[in-house]
């Protein structure tokens, strides 16, 4: 699959939706948290991706590879999550360009000078993502398991 070409769009359809639910009950509970938090249960269902707002579809080459969300704006700073790509196309380089292209997105909006997210300290790939791509840990908590908070500045990337 090309990764050249990357899309991202508003909201998520039915069949996208499916996918999530396979993709994530196939995986298991620590799949969920680890791309969710905690904020969602196992086994996941199509109406818990329903309540979740601002939701965004990703696509590679017109097929349906994931979604990211803007979870909530705080000032001049968007927080964002819920990132999850198809786990069978892992590891080609798709998580980085859909960022780098939802982030570009996020800072379109000249009121929006940083974008923070959390990762768990177990999700190791995650976090070298977000590195890559420009974020900076600013935050550690330990309890109940460690995670980072990063935040990106715009013009920093």
């Amino acid at each position: 699959m090309e990764v050249e070409n990357i899309k991202i769009i508003d909201g998520i359809n039915d069949n996208n939706k499916s996918d999530i639910v396979k993709w994530t009950n196939e995986k298991g509970r620590n799949f969920l948290e680890q791309w969710a938090g905690k904020s969602l249960d196992f086994p996941l269902t199509e109406s818990q991706i329903d309540d979740l707002k601002n939701i965004y579809s990703i696509f590679c080459e017109n097929e349906f590879v994931g979604i990211i969300q803007k979870i909530r704006k705080e000032h001049d700073n968007i927080h964002i999550g819920r990132f999850l790509i198809n786990p069978e196309l892992t590891g080609r380089g798709l998580g980085k360009r859909a960022l780098i292209e939802f982030i570009n997105l996020i800072f379109q909006d000249e009121d929006v000078n940083s974008i923070t997210l959390n990762v768990f300290d177990y999700n190791a790939g995650a976090k070298k993502l977000y590195e890559k791509v420009g974020f900076k840990v600013v935050n550690v908590t330990e309890n109940p398991m460690k995670k980072y908070m990063m935040i990106m500045e715009k013009g920093e990337k």
